[in-house]
Parts: structure tokens; sequence; C-alpha cells
């Protein structure tokens, strides 16, 4: 199995268009000890590498928030910080034009632009609701409902709920509605 990768515009869009101005030299020093310069990135990065880094921006970024919250808020921060890149841009106009159902079952697709070992399996439950497995979010689900739950919203979804289970460390499964 080749190496779980996460490309430098997944970090890219956190650390540098969602938090750059939140990003004191503290943090800067913490990230080049976790090998990873934000002022010059690498093309890719560990899974390890990324768990890690995310772990820290949250308990930096959202002190006063448990880390679940703090977690989820983040993964809502990838996604501004991802539609300020030309990818991001382009990508999230995109799921305005397909809506919430087409959006979410591209969402391998969609976290493919980001990383090479993202899979996930949908399953629809109704017109509005899914169950979605994705392979591995690591030890953060709440970091990937975030994601999620920004992604659906993006695509014209309202009433958004997302919520996990069977998180065994690696991967979750995810139920997911909105309003029609």
């Amino acid at each position: 199995m080749p190496e779980q990768l996460v490309f430098a515009q997944t970090f890219e869009s956190l650390f540098v268009r969602a938090l750059g101005g939140k990003i004191d030299e503290g943090m800067r020093a913490r990230l080049r000890e976790l090998g990873v310069d934000v002022d010059r990135l690498e093309p890719a990065y560990p899974f390890a590498t990324w768990m890690k880094a995310v772990a820290l921006a949250a308990s930096m970024v959202y002190p006063e928030k448990p880390p679940p919250e703090a977690q989820q808020l983040l993964g809502r921060a990838v996604i501004e910080g991802y539609r300020a890149t030309l990818i991001g841009r382009t990508l999230l106009r995109f799921l305005k034009v397909m809506g919430p159902r087409t959006a979410v079952s591209t969402a391998t697709n969609a976290f493919k632009t980001g990383n090479n070992y993202t899979e996930t399996r949908l399953r629809e439950l109704g017109p509005t609701s899914v169950e979605l497995w994705m392979n591995e979010v690591g030890p953060f689900p709440e970091f990937t409902q975030g994601i999620l739950a920004a992604g659906v919203e993006a695509s014209g979804a309202r009433g958004v709920k997302i919520s996990y289970s069977k998180h065994d460390g690696h991967a979750a499964l995810y139920s997911i509605s909105w309003e029609s």
C-alpha cells in the first residue's frame, strides 16, 4: 500500500488561506517542529504529519472550545480556505450547480484533490439523507464532519445535519441530511 499523503493545497487551504492571520510565531515554530513550514510548503506530507498539524491548530486557534467542537470548526475553516484557491473555487462553484445529493456522492473525488487515499461508500436513505462511509478520517471524525458540513452547505443545502458513528480511529460512518 502506498504511503498516505496529504497534498500541499490542503495545507495551504487551512494554514495559509483560512488561518493565515491567526498563525503567530509560536504556532509557526510548533508547525516547523512537525516538519511543516507554512511559508515553503512541500508538495505533499505524510498523513500522520497532517493529523499532528490539525491537532495543533485546533488547540491553538480554538483553545476555549472542547476538542470535538474545535475540530469541527477547523474542518469548516478548511472549506473556507479551499474556497480561496483556484481548484477550490472551481470545485465549490461546481458543487452549487450539482446540488447536495450529487455533491455528497462525489465526495471521494473532492477529497482526492487534497490527498491520495480517500475512499468513500454512499448509501442513500431518502431524498434528503444519506450515509457516507469514509476510510480514513484519523482520530478526529469531527474534523471531517466540519469539512462535510461546510461542503454540503456550499452545494446550496439548508438545514444540514451531520453525525457520525462507528468511528474506529480510522474510518467513520456519517449520517448526512438536509432540507429539500
